[in-house]
């Protein structure tokens, strides 16, 4: 009967006070028993946190996702990592999604198309993400702590390379929420 009541609070998760269901040598499985339910509670409390956290994560990366697609894209000086004024509007947006969700961690991940020597293409999209991360905290006051830029080169397309239209498409920045 003890070793049932035992299972079922760990199976529960709960975080029940000590029971002496015997003589005082039994008190010592009681307490084993309350220790294993509470670790149980704080690991289902972790996963639950986990999972929200999670989901904050995900609509993060949604909302950092879009607002190229709402504000205009991040563009750039041809073959330089010099970021052209008109995108204000954009940094201006991201900075605001920061704001949303405190706490966070945001790589921003530079992209290139295939032309050119693959070094050279490395370079220039560490060298633009870069380029973002100095932009938006020089200019827009979000903290170099919760940035880090990483360069992919022409790794990773989205579109192919063979056509103009899929090569601008590949010359990017997008961004990955890594922490909450």
């Amino acid at each position: 009967m003890r070793m049932v009541l035992a299972l079922t609070l760990v199976l529960a998760g709960s975080t029940a006070v000590a029971l002496n269901l015997g003589k005082a040598k039994d008190a010592g499985k009681s307490v084993a028993a309350t220790d294993a339910g509470k670790a149980a509670g704080t690991a289902a409390t972790t996963a639950a946190s986990g999972a929200v956290n999670q989901a904050l994560i995900d609509k993060m990366n949604k909302k950092l996702q879009n607002v190229q697609n709402e504000n205009g894209p991040i563009l750039f000086k041809a073959g330089k990592a010099e970021i052209d004024p008109k995108c204000d509007k954009t940094m201006k947006a991201i900075t605001d999604i920061m704001a949303e969700f405190p706490g966070t961690h945001v790589q921003v991940n530079g992209h290139t198309d295939s032309k050119g020597k693959k070094s050279a293409n490395q370079k220039l999209s560490q060298d633009r993400a870069a380029a973002v991360v100095a932009y938006l905290v020089s200019k827009k006051g979000v903290e170099a702590r919760r940035l880090s830029a990483k360069g992919f080169g022409d790794e990773k397309p989205i579109a192919d390379n063979k056509t103009a239209d899929g090569r601008t498409k590949n010359r990017r920045v997008d961004f990955t929420v890594t922490s909450l």
